[in-house]
């Protein structure tokens, strides 16, 4: 099966890189956490990215819902053209409210691992 490289437009970044993005992130900045189209580019018999490529942005996508769904982001798509969105996070006002620890459904081990205890 070929693979296409990654476009330079298309934005690279894992589930560790988007926490970081949000841990430093005040309310309204903005994230672009992956250019393409998602259902395609996650489908395995039509997707041109490796299975690991899949892998990583499924994390990412699952993140990026996790932290819609627990009110920390806003998710929103730029449509560039056709089967060409453009898929962004935008930070939301922290809740005052907190547990000791951030909880995230579907959060691997690995990018949970990276986030700060409360104090």
């Amino acid at each position: 099966m070929l693979t296409r490289a990654p476009s330079p437009l298309r934005p690279q970044i894992g589930e560790a890189e988007m926490l970081a993005w949000f841990l430093a992130a005040s309310p309204g900045d903005r994230i672009a956490y992956w250019r393409g189209h998602l259902v395609i580019e996650l489908a395995p018999t039509a997707s041109p990215l490796s299975q690991s490529e899949r892998r990583r942005l499924r994390g990412v996508k699952v993140l990026a819902l996790s932290m819609a769904e627990t009110g920390l982001v806003h998710l929103v798509q730029q449509r560039l053209g056709p089967d060409d969105y453009l898929y962004l996070a935008i930070a939301r006002p922290r809740p005052r409210h907190g547990s000791a620890r951030l909880i995230l459904p579907g959060l691997s081990s690995q990018a949970a691992s990276s986030l700060p205890q409360a104090a």
